[in-house]
């Protein structure tokens, strides 16, 4: 993870967005398992316990949750679903748009170990660790980067004049 710290860009806040970035990502996680559900019902995988169905459907979980995420941050709208409701972008270390190839980078590192964990023996204790180490880290941070954030080189912000206007 890089150490040096990432300057807010001119025209961006995070202030007061941390509780607009959880519900965002509950939205977001609400969405995407409904879809990863049906799609496993769609492939009949719902009942699998062989390794190979297991792979399957660490498989299909990666490439929805981190193609979801990709393909919206680097949309014009910045922004998944979640992250467009609470009026949230996410931004490169000059406040620009992400290439799609950084959004999915950003997005494997995201969501990539919390699937993967999912589906280990004692791998939901894990989990919560993961977690609790991203929220540590964003908490320690003064523009709110987690983990993935950082190793990105990413940051979730609203533009200051939706927030001045309490838009955002």
């Amino acid at each position: 993870m890089p150490n040096e710290a990432i300057d807010l860009p001119a025209g961006l806040t995070t202030n007061g967005l941390l509780g607009k970035r959880y519900m965002a990502r509950f939205i977001d996680s609400f969405i995407l398992s409904l879809t990863f559900i049906g799609l496993l019902a769609l492939a009949g995988a719902i009942k699998a316990n062989g390794a190979s169905e297991i792979l399957f459907q660490i498989g299909i979980g990666l490439i929805l949750w981190a193609g979801y995420g990709a393909a919206y941050e680097s949309s014009a709208w910045q922004a998944t679903l979640g992250k467009r409701l609470m009026g949230l972008r996410v931004y490169n270390t000059r406040g620009e748009r992400l290439a799609p190839v950084h959004a999915a980078g950003r997005n494997l590192v995201k969501e990539g170990p919390f699937i993967v964990l999912a589906f280990l023996p004692g791998g939901n204790l894990l989990a919560v660790i993961w977690l609790g180490a991203h929220l540590a880290v964003m908490y320690r941070s003064p523009v709110y980067q987690a983990i993935h954030d950082r190793v990105a080189r990413t940051l979730v912000a609203a533009p200051e004049e939706t927030t001045q206007l309490g838009l955002a």
